[in-house]
């Protein structure tokens, strides 16, 4: 009686410390939560790519301008309102620049749809472009961003430019609209956005749980993601020319995943 009552007890404990080591496991590595998805993604046209790659700092650091998405698939949010991140080279002194939305136009050129001047600060930078009030980018519509960080303002060409498109997707489904209102903080619903790769949204979420010019640990495992996502489509995906740059492009956003935590 006394012998089963103990086993009784102990598996009990056991189950008990098995529950708190979980549970301090998930507080002590929420990353582990968000796994990015990217599903079926679009690749982005070759003429909608406006600059040829990433361009190293203005003092020729090791860590270029590079924003913090793909450049050759086109990104998703559902979002009118989507923050943009990017990571300015850590060796920069502060210098201006301007963050520029364009909205594709079939069979025209690109229609400016914002721009956004700024100072630049080094590490992670992010940007809402538009307030809550105003209307915002438009579902169903396809959009490049563009960050351009002027080393010399009499010397335009020594510009460094990043970029990447993006769609404004509708709500796919009402499920992950009930899933969003049942999320109750930053880490659930960067984990539900991940999932339903919304890399804008996931990114955006996690980005408010991070420390300034920085990426947090929901940040940096989300970017490691995407290049692990990218590294696997540029194996077959690209002509041996365009693979070189973008295999460079997945080396940067490891390395930025791993600096910028």
């Amino acid at each position: 009686m006394i012998l089963s009552q103990w086993f009784t007890n102990k598996s009990i404990n056991n189950k008990l410390v098995a529950l708190c080591i979980l549970s301090s496991a998930s507080l002590a590595s929420p990353a582990g939560l968000a796994v990015y998805q990217p599903g079926t993604q679009k690749p982005v046209p070759p003429d909608r790519i406006l600059v040829g790659g990433t361009t190293r700092g203005c003092s020729g650091g090791d860590m270029p301008l590079t924003v913090l998405a793909s450049r050759n698939y086109m990104g998703r949010t559902i979002s009118g309102h989507p923050t943009l991140a990017w990571f300015v080279p850590p060796d920069s002194v502060a210098k201006p620049i301007e963050v520029t939305i364009y909205e594709w136009v079939l069979g025209g050129k690109p229609k400016k749809v914002s721009k956004t001047p700024l100072q630049s600060t080094p590490g992670v930078m992010s940007l809402s472009p538009f307030s809550q009030n105003e209307p915002g980018l438009q579902p169903g519509k396809e959009y490049l961003w563009q960050v351009v960080l002027h080393c010399d303002l009499d010397n335009p060409s020594g510009d460094l430019v990043s970029e990447a498109s993006f769609e404004v997707a509708r709500m796919p489904t009402t499920m992950l609209q009930t899933k969003l209102n049942k999320a109750i903080n930053s880490v659930e619903k960067t984990k539900i956005y991940a999932e339903e790769g919304l890399w804008y949204d996931a990114l955006g979420e996690a980005l408010k749980l991070a420390k300034a010019s920085k990426l947090g640990e929901l940040g940096s495992t989300l970017l490691n993601d995407l290049a692990k996502s990218e590294a696997l489509k540029t194996i077959s995906a690209f002509p041996p020319q365009e693979r070189v740059a973008a295999e460079k492009q997945v080396g940067d956003l490891r390395q930025i995943a791993r600096n910028a935590r």
